[in-house]
This record gives structure tokens, C-alpha cells and sequence, in this order.
């Protein structure tokens, strides 16, 4: 319990004449917050944010899961307990030597570890630390690849990108913010902040929307998003698109998952099926998104509670999701599941 505590409290992860800021949380412990049931408990969490019209769920709350404790439609996979990679936060697919890997980042106070995962085994295959620079800060949150570049977004909205190079990374270019910087330093956990703003100090961590994690479209359709950030300030996954080689996030843009302080991370199959992944705080549940192309209509179904230690990170590929943990140090607990359609 201290261990899921000092996680909780760590760092992580506009278009003009848009409509209004998606629907807020109420405030946990107000009279209308859902509240998540305790771990362990019957009763389980159906999520998606209040007032949410494009949510439905896909196995009935308080649904029986099977021996293992994965929901109906999914069950455990053999794979390694663990990587010594501090707090992972996010992971990216990336073929390294010919094979699709994972490559897990950890966040704040960590100074850019990473890992490279086996998908079969688990097996932790390389370690380092990614390069840094001083523009903005070390609170990676979320990471995902694009072509043979990988992205990491901080907790703030700040971008940085690598390539591979050798047997580590080398940095491409300099941090950037997503838009914008107009928000205060203000730090939120579980509250949107007030107004449309998307972008915080590059040094402050968990201010602002608060972003947990990061997911870009192996294959995004013309105009559609090209990928998602993931705001633990407000449940929402917010459009990111392309503008003059930068990634830009647009609030008017939003697809509410589940309720504030408890969105953990998004990812993309190789099928561009789009998934969320929330904490303990949402009982660990895993969700999957159709029609993502068009955030204002997409669905949003809930698969069930699929997690590790404090659940935190998900990455997906066919019908098989990975959760990882984040318990406030090394090692980070990992999880494998075959969930079928």
C-alpha cells in the first residue's frame, strides 16, 4: 500500500470556433463522482466519464472473471514478472534487429531509462538512458513510434523524438510544446484545469492537463487524428495532428474514457485499433475505442480489469495487450493477455 501511494503522487505521462471543453468529473468525494470500487471488490467500475453519451460497456459491471482474474474474452500469457526498468510509464513497438520490440521509458527522476522488452518472454534485452537536454524536463509520460522515430511526451505537453542509433538512441532535434504554452504551473492530479489551455511550463511536473500517455495511428486515415495524448487530469484522449513537422494537440478534439485521475495510458495495435488503459483508481480496466477517426462520435467499450501492481502503461498487438506498472521504483511488475474480440 505505501508503494501504491508514493506511485500515485509521482509524475506520471485548438481550433478556433471549436465547442465547448468536453464534460468535466465532479470532483472526487462530491456527492455525483463515481467512485472507483476498492481493488478486490465485487462491484467493478463501468467508467467512461460522466456524461459521456458515446460509452457502453461491454461485460455487466460486477461480470465474474475467470481463475486468473482476467475478464470473460481475455486470459493470462506466460511472461517475465518484471524489468528492472524504474516506474515504466509508456511503451513503443519498434523493429530492433529485425523483430518487433518493446521499448519501455520510466519517468520523472529517472533521467531518460529505458528497456527494450521481448514481446514473447518478457525478457528485459537492453537497458540504457535516452538523451535529454535541458529545455524541458525528464517526466516522460507516454512514448510511442511513428515510421522509425520514437516519441515521448512529458506530463507538461512537451515533445521529444529519437531515432535509433546502434545499440541506444540519439535525440532528433529539440523539445516543443504541442501548442501553446497557456497554462499555470498549477499541479492536477484528478481536475481539468479551468478553460481550453493544453500546454504547461516544460520544467513543472503534472501541471496542466497533466498528460499520462501518448499513442500515434500506425496508419492514420487523410484528415483523421494522427494518434492521441492521454490527459489524467480529465479522462480525455485528445486529437494530436501534424502541423509544419511538429505534433500538435487540439482540445475541441476529445474522447472521454473514464473519470479524472485515473486515464493511464493509450495505445494503437498494428490493426489501428485504438485502447485505453486506466489505474487502480478505475480498478485497472482496459478499453477499446472505435470510431476514433471522428473523436466526437467514437464508442467507447469497456474489456475489463486488466492489470499489475499499479497498472500504468498498455501496449497491444493482435489480440494480445501488455499492461506494466508503476509502483515508484524498480522493478516495474509486467502482465501478458490474449483478449479475443
Amino acid at each position: 500500500m505505501i508503494a501504491i501511494v508514493a506511485a500515485c503522487g509521482k509524475g506520471g505521462g485548438t481550433t478556433a470556433g471549436g465547442p465547448a471543453e468536453p464534460p468535466r468529473q465532479p470532483a472526487p468525494g462530491s456527492a455525483q463522482a463515481a467512485t472507483a470500487p476498492a481493488a478486490g471488490s465485487a462491484q467493478a467500475a463501468t467508467a467512461p466519464a460522466a456524461g459521456s453519451a458515446q460509452a457502453v460497456t461491454a461485460s455487466p459491471a460486477g461480470s465474474a472473471t475467470d481463475p486468473d482474474g482476467a475478464p470473460p474474452g481475455c486470459e493470462p500469457l506466460p511472461f517475465a514478472e518484471s524489468t528492472p526498468v524504474p516506474e515504466a510509464s509508456g511503451a513503443a513497438w519498434l523493429v530492433i534487429d529485425g523483430k518487433p520490440a518493446l521499448v519501455v521509458i520510466s519517468d520523472s527522476g529517472n533521467h531518460g531509462a529505458y528497456g527494450i522488452v521481448d514481446p514473447d518472454t518478457g525478457a528485459t534485452i537492453e537497458t540504457g538512458t535516452l538523451p535529454l537536454s535541458t529545455e524541458a524536463g525528464d517526466d516522460i509520460e507516454g512514448v510511442s513510434a511513428r515510421g522509425d522515430k520514437v516519441y515521448g511526451l512529458t506530463s507538461a505537453g512537451w515533445m521529444r523524438v529519437w531515432q535509433r542509433k546502434g545499440k541506444g538512441f540519439e535525440l532528433v532535434g529539440a523539445p516543443y510544446a504541442l501548442g501553446p504554452v497557456d497554462l499555470p504551473d498549477t499541479k492536477n492530479d484528478a481536475r481539468a484545469p479551468k478553460g481550453d489551455g493544453m500546454v504547461c511550463n516544460a520544467h513543472v511536473v503534472n501541471c496542466g492537463r497533466n498528460y499520462e500517455g501518448l499513442c500515434l495511428a500506425p496508419a492514420p486515415r487523410a484528415g483523421a487524428c494522427l494518434g492521441f495524448a492521454a490527459s489524467k487530469a480529465d479522462g480525455h484522449l485528445y486529437c494530436l495532428t501534424e502541423e509544419a513537422g511538429k505534433l500538435v494537440v487540439h482540445h475541441d478534439r476529445a474522447i472521454a474514457i473514464t473519470r479524472s485521475g485515473a486515464l493511464a495510458d493509450c495505445a494503437f495495435g498494428d490493426d489501428d485499433t485504438l485502447w485505453a488503459g486506466s489505474n487502480l483508481f478505475d480498478l485497472g480496466n482496459v478499453y477499446r475505442v472505435s470510431g476514433w477517426e471522428d473523436p466526437a462520435n467514437a464508442r467507447v467499450e469497456r474489456v475489463g480489469s486488466l492489470g499489475v501492481g499499479f497498472p500504468e502503461l498498455i501496449a497491444v498487438r493482435g489480440d494480445v495487450v501488455y499492461r506494466m506498472s508503476d509502483l515508484g521504483g524498480a522493478p516495474s511488475l509486467m502482465a501478458r493477455y490474449r483478449c479475443r474480440k
